[in-house]
């Protein structure tokens, strides 16, 4: 957010958003709106007319904030959509179930670049992507239907989920699926209680092949809810329709919720999906410069995959928000600039912890350059603060020996474990270099 006023970031959320939707959707509701007011954190856009602005706020409102939070580094950021009166539209009596979809067919709440050809399999998603892809082949195999995915905010759930549906829609066997939030299914089971009509409910759950549901640990504690989503589930299991579900924790884990929908999560395949390594973050983070167009030098993306480490979402906000920010202002990226939106991204409690930070405190007070610290010189001026360096990254971040051995050029482990040794050591015979490294201390803890 500090890089653009808000209706600039407005127009960049319209950028992406053109880059994911069908033209002549984008056209059609989204072309034309713009930035109206800051309250908060709450930004107001305008649209043509009222019906525009809430149909726009129902296909794609949450698509829309998922871009603005991704690009401005701020989850808390939420949209409104207001425009003048207009003639209302179609009638609300001729619900059509969303994110509907097979090959050929209308499914707008998909991201266009959710596929597998854009998922970096890694360690942490192996069995994860596995299972999907499976699925995607061969809707109800008894071996994986359920399919239970889970894992923490932003490593990949969502895009799996959003593969298989765009590997349905690809495919020529006329499969169909539906797409739903649970947040979606709830809010529909409550309008359908409150108006004592459960056709538009039961509507959810037909004529599919596939069940893709995101988030279903909101499930938790809605009684009702739960009892009419549990024969709807045993109705499409019995028919071999394929279900997929995605979860931030496992089935066995989820709190308030009756035993017998539990058991059924676990039927299936329960995969999870753990914050990606080093190198799976490097190959993410190519991949999205390739697909932006832009260049980062290899030095800038090493420090942006040692910095991030749990979150593949943020990989993502880094490297659109730093492409946004060379498009506008004409900047190369470069480590200066790369630094600012890892700060922007991670927050004041995390700036000092990035490894960026950690080197650069390191290098100054030996008066040497980061990328000295990082290179292959073994000369003793370098040697030792490097292997500060090494212990203090161990010692103030979450790296891995692993990790750590890969920010510094691609040294294996054992050197790592090595390094540390030699720092205890010498700290205990060399009174300078123990006062050195708490200087560096205090100075980081300072920032």
């Amino acid at each position: 957010m500090d890089n653009f006023d808000p209706a600039s970031l407005w127009n960049l959320c319209l950028g992406e958003a053109e880059k994911n939707l069908d033209k002549t959707e984008f056209d059609s509701w989204l072309k034309g709106s713009s930035f109206e007011d800051m309250s908060g954190t709450l930004m107001v856009i305008r649209f043509r007319n009222s019906f525009v602005a809430g149909h726009a706020k129902s296909r794609f409102g949450s698509m829309m904030e998922e871009i603005l939070r991704d690009l401005s580094g701020r989850p808390d950021l939420a949209l409104q959509f207001i425009g003048d009166p207009a003639k209302p539209g179609p009638s609300s009596k001729d619900f059509v179930p969303p994110g509907i979809g097979g090959a050929g067919s209308d499914s707008m709440f998909l991201r266009a670049n959710y596929t597998f050809d854009h998922f970096v399999v890694g360690p942490n998603n192996q069995l994860a992507h596995a299972g999907a892809l499976a699925v995607s082949r061969n809707a109800g195999s008894s071996t994986y239907n359920p399919l239970f995915i889970y894992g923490g905010v932003g490593l990949g759930k969502t895009h799996l989920i959003q593969a298989i549906a765009h590997s349905i829609r690809q495919d020529e066997s006329g499969m169909t699926f539906r797409y739903l939030s649970t947040e979606f299914v709830v809010g529909t089971f409550i309008n359908c209680v409150l108006q004592k009509d459960y056709t538009k409910f039961r509507k959810l759950f037909q004529g599919i092949d596939y069940l893709l549901m995101d988030d279903i640990q909101f499930l938790e504690g809605k009684v009702e809810t739960q009892e009419a989503f549990f024969h709807r589930f045993n109705e499409l299991h019995q028919q071999e329709k394929q279900i997929v579900l995605t979860s931030d924790r496992p089935p066995h884990e989820l709190k308030d919720l009756p035993e017998r929908l539990i058991s059924r999560f676990q039927w299936g395949l329960v995969a999870d999906i753990k914050p990606p390594e080093f190198e799976t973050r490097l190959a993410i983070l190519m991949l999205l410069v390739r697909d932006e167009g832009i260049e980062i030098d290899r030095e800038v993306l090493d420090f942006i995959a040692a910095s991030i480490t749990k979150n593949v979402r943020q990989l993502s906000g880094v490297v659109h928000r730093l492409a946004a920010i060379s498009r506008l202002t004409g900047s190369r990226i470069d480590m200066e600039l790369a630094e600012k939106e890892i700060k922007s991204t991670l927050g004041t409690i995390s700036r000092r912890l990035t490894p960026g930070a950690i080197t650069s405190a390191v290098a100054e007070e030996f008066n040497i350059s980061p990328s000295q610290l990082r290179g292959k010189h073994r000369k003793r001026n370098i040697l030792i603060p490097r292997q500060v360096a090494m212990t203090l990254l161990r010692e103030l971040t979450s790296m891995s020996l692993k990790e750590i051995g890969a920010f510094f050029s691609g040294r294996d482990h054992s050197t790592v474990l090595n390094s540390i040794e030699r720092i205890e050591e010498l700290r205990e015979s060399d009174r300078d270099l123990d006062r050195k490294i708490e200087d560096i201390k205090r100075k980081l803890n300072s920032l």
